[in-house]
């Protein structure tokens, strides 16, 4: 997608590779559902400090690792998600230098992440903001709503805390876990 595109109401079906690309930032994906997950459903790359791209009542299933990868600059509203049997709904790139991103999410539904709704790197000054109406499906607890790590320029980027702080910033009383 170009920036200031817009890719609506789609069903992307399994065996598609690489998902959508938001190649320099600024896009709009509203109501896009994939139904099985390659690589990434969606990779947000490019763009400036000042990009928004807009993901608004999509949902996606069964990703091994990622479903938004966030490459570039900027930040990323999610509002509306429903995401079932996967590693993360967003991940703020942890090998692509030092580059801070902040991602919004209100109204997101996580069935069984792996890991967790959103992985940031701390290091980079990176921001997660859960607003309203988060609900998980885990025994994780807060842990699995968010967790930062440490962004490298190439190495697998490592752990560094879980739940709220700083750079995931939630009331763990007002997430919904069942």
């Amino acid at each position: 997608l170009e920036p200031g595109a817009k890719l609506k109401n789609v069903i992307i079906g399994p065996d598609q590779r690489e998902g959508v690309h938001c190649d320099d930032n600024d896009c709009t994906v509203e109501n896009v559902w994939w139904e099985d997950v390659c690589e990434d459903a969606l990779s947000i790359k490019g763009g400036n400090k000042n990009s928004i791209t807009h993901v608004l009542a999509c949902g996606a299933k069964n990703a091994d690792d990622k479903i938004i990868q966030h490459n570039g600059y900027g930040h990323v509203n999610i509002n509306g998600f429903y995401a079932e049997n996967f590693g993360k709904l967003y991940r703020s790139c942890g090998t692509c230098g030092n580059i801070k991103r902040t991602v919004a999410l209100n109204h997101v539904w996580g069935y069984n992440p792996k890991v967790s709704l959103v992985t940031v790197n701390a290091n980079n000054g990176d921001v997660a903001t859960f607003t309203d109406d988060i609900h998980v499906h885990t025994s994780k607890g807060a842990n699995a709503v968010c967790q930062t790590t440490s962004s490298t320029n190439g190495k697998e980027p490592k752990v560094t805390s879980k739940g709220p702080s700083k750079n995931c910033v939630f009331n763990k009383n007002k997430i919904e876990f069942y």
